[in-house]
């Protein structure tokens, strides 16, 4: 999947803008978020055609008020990539939002925003590598067996634009656990707040994945459902072993 940045920034009226404050002056009276940069899609290429994911620069302030939009009166495409994890036992691993971000208790598979690097690239994989560690912790960049591009979704609660890996780890889901539970303690200790308050290992199997979606429907994500029940055979595909 290419993605391609010209600079250009969203443009909106006066009482647009006006509306996207007043509601981040609203949420964010106790400082508990950073209003940083979003890159949106402002066209997404057909299936079957040869072309980049185009992308202008918004932020958070704007994303969050058109999450909640009903009228969707400018929508925010934000551009993200996330990991299917899955451990070297058949795990897949899930991770649960803590309280103090925008979406609590959500289930979902680590990942984040696409961001440019410091050289004005852009890189889904390097982005969802990033992100899987600062996440779930350094142990799980040193172990990771494989990465391989999996599916690009769009539309969803959110109408965001998701650029999705399956990554394989040399780590049991017991090994993983562990090692997510001692990084997130340190991070703790240090003074910072993870993004993930617990890790769910799901067994690799349609069924047990199925009923664990169905069993949490009103937490998981919105594309937890397409990617591991409609999307099963890529998913078994690109996590196989070689």
């Amino acid at each position: 999947m290419r993605l391609a940045f010209d600079g250009s920034s969203v443009e909106f009226p006066p009482a647009y803008s006006t509306k996207v404050e007043k509601y981040w002056a609203k949420i964010n009276h106790e400082g508990r978020f950073f209003n940083g940069p979003v890159l949106s899609a402002s066209s997404i290429p057909n299936e079957n055609e040869d072309s980049a994911v185009h992308m202008q620069l918004t932020d958070y302030a704007h994303y969050l008020y058109a999450a909640q939009d009903d009228v969707n009166e400018f929508d925010c495409r934000a551009v993200f990539s996330a990991a299917v994890v899955l451990t070297c036992d058949n795990y897949i691993l899930l991770g649960q939002m803590s309280s103090h971000t925008s979406a609590p208790s959500q289930i979902q598979c680590p990942g984040g925003g696409i961001e440019l690097d410091s050289d004005g690239q852009l890189d889904a994989k390097l982005c969802c590598q990033r992100e899987v560690i600062e996440e779930l912790g350094p142990d799980f960049g040193e172990k990771l067996e494989r990465y391989r591009p999996l599916c690009m979704k769009s539309g969803g609660d959110l109408s965001t634009v998701g650029i999705f890996y399956a990554l394989r780890l040399d780590m049991t889901a017991e090994q993983a656990q562990y090692s997510f539970s001692h990084n997130r303690a340190a991070l703790c200790a240090a003074g910072e707040r993870p993004e993930f308050d617990c890790l769910h290992a799901v067994k690799f199997e349609r069924r047990v994945v199925a009923e664990f979606v169905q069993t949490n429907r009103e937490q998981v994500v919105d594309y937890l459902a397409p990617i591991f029940l409609s999307g099963w055979p890529d998913v078994f595909e690109a996590t196989a072993s070689p």
